[in-house]
């Protein structure tokens, strides 16, 4: 859901704000939710997340969420990448069973 109102990452009222997750694999409401301009919501996803889990990672916290490891760019390559594999492994199912 959009909304206008002010963005919790930079302050600015802003005429949209989007949903922001802060663990991916978490609750979708209540205090794992951002509402942030679409900039930091960009921001917040490809860069904040991946740094604080590298400086996490380098302060000694063992567990944290795998989704903040990689900026949403690196993984939608990725699971592109695994699933052009994919395709080419499987063989090819077109034309058949149109006869």
């Amino acid at each position: 859901m959009k909304s206008s109102g002010i963005c919790e990452m930079c302050g600015h009222q802003v005429g949209v704000r989007q949903k922001a997750h802060i663990v991916a694999e978490g609750k979708k409401g209540g205090n794992n939710l951002l509402m942030l301009c679409p900039t930091c919501h960009i921001m917040f996803d490809t860069h904040v997340k991946p740094k604080v889990f590298r400086a996490l990672l380098e302060a000694g916290v063992a567990e944290m969420p795998v989704s903040w490891e990689k900026s949403i760019y690196q993984q939608a390559a990725e699971a592109s990448a695994q699933s052009k594999k994919q395709k080419e492994k499987s063989p090819n199912l077109q034309g058949k069973g149109t006869e």
